[in-house]
């Protein structure tokens, strides 16, 4: 129950989740309230196992990193944004010299030790913010065994979250005959109106938390941007010859540096969501810059998506309607990478219902009842996501 045209990525889930929540999301109209839970249909989701999850951060990210300051044309200790990418053994390139040179050692995120201009290069002084690029590797006559990962092998905590959301109608609402139809069925729709909005700010704009409410444990979970904030992601400001101005050139440039990274074994692809200020104001910049402007590239289940084509990959540009209510959020431009988000599931959505009858529903004169969940959110390698901030304003 994937939207047809937005992701490649996990494309197999499609038949194996129709019946979920995010199926029943698309299929009853709430993907205008609710887009990336409707989305989630197309993602993977995996069972949480217990209040607290975990994951090994071991995807292969692919791509360049750029170095850290000016470091001369002899220096062996060579400070980089991002060494994660690389093993010993790894040879790599200075696109803006051309000096070739071999890590020998990597000693922390943002640091290797270094053979300076082989390959019959010359030794350069490194320029800060100079862009490198993995060559391969490369190995001596009768060597050792190269290191077993790739792979920087840190580990993330999240939590799962409960999330319950009840509807009721009294018995005198039950006896009137509504010419809609029934109240109760109507009320439990509402409830799960707001069940789904309720998992969807959490989704994107959860913060991750552990505490005791009336002497029991309670649990937030971390969402998508407060993982991209802590874990890595590329944040931005629009700062285009002025706090709050942005360009084409400067929003090419922050999608490049996103797409420039991937997990080996998925497709580049990402899903951006913002306001539709923010749309407004992009289609503004291709005006400014050229004659092009952002083309509709699907409208379905109520959703809107526009495509960029181009750069590394694909980017499906989605209005969403957490980013026109709150003052902040409506000048940002999200990027996520689909592929690498999913749920992660302890209890999936459950009902409960007590009628009037009832002895548990304590003699009230009402059908109540609630719709609940017990879920938690996983994002992976977030340096392959990004977002830019402050975005107020087209220029050239």
């Amino acid at each position: 129950m994937s939207v047809r045209g937005i992701f490649a990525s996990h494309n197999s889930i499609v038949g194996e989740r129709v019946g979920d929540l995010a199926s029943r999301v698309l299929m009853l109209g709430y993907a205008g309230t609710a887009p990336l839970l409707a989305l989630s249909s197309g993602m993977p989701k995996e069972p949480a196992g217990d209040t607290s999850f975990s994951w090994v951060e071991d995807s292969h990210i692919s791509g360049n990193t750029t170095a850290t300051g000016a470091q001369t044309n002899v220096a062996t200790s060579l400070n980089f944004g991002d060494t994660n990418i690389w093993t010993p053994n790894t040879v790599i390139m200075n696109q803006t010299t051309g000096e070739y040179m071999l890590v020998t050692a990597v000693n922390s995120a943002t640091n290797i030790t270094a053979i300076r201009g082989i390959g019959g290069t010359t030794a350069t002084a490194i320029g800060n913010l100079d862009v490198f690029q993995s060559i391969g590797t490369a190995f001596e006559e009768g060597g050792g065994k190269p290191s077993p990962v790739t792979q920087k092998g840190e580990s993330r905590v999240n939590y799962v979250q409960i999330f319950k959301n009840g509807w009721a109608v009294t018995g005198t609402a039950k006896a009137v005959k509504y010419l809609t139809g029934s109240q109760l069925a109507y009320n439990r729709q509402m409830a799960l109106g707001y069940h789904v909005e309720d998992l969807e700010r959490a989704f994107m704009f959860g913060r991750p938390g552990l505490m005791t409410l009336n002497n029991k444990q309670f649990r937030l979970s971390g969402g998508i941007v407060y993982q991209i904030e802590n874990y890595g992601g590329t944040i931005t400001s629009a700062a285009v010859g002025g706090a709050g101005n942005m360009n084409l050139d400067g929003i090419i440039a922050f999608l490049r540096g996103i797409f420039d990274r991937n997990v080996k074994g998925l497709p580049n692809e990402r899903i951006a969501f913002c306001g539709s200020a923010v749309v407004e104001r992009i289609n503004k910049m291709c005006r400014l810059g050229s004659q092009y402007q952002i083309a509709l590239g699907e409208s379905a289940w109520g959703i809107k998506v526009y495509k960029i084509i181009g750069i590394n990959g694909d980017l499906s540009l989605a209005t969403h309607p957490l980013f026109v209510e709150n003052s902040i959020w409506k000048n940002e431009l999200h990027v996520y990478h689909p592929g690498l988000i999913k749920k992660r599931v302890l209890r999936d959505t459950w009902e409960e219902s007590f009628s009037s009858t009832s002895s548990n529903n304590q003699g009230n004169d009402s059908d109540e009842g609630f719709i609940a969940m017990e879920t938690g959110f996983q994002v992976q390698s977030v340096e392959t996501m990004g977002i830019m901030r402050n975005i107020l304003a087209a220029v050239a």
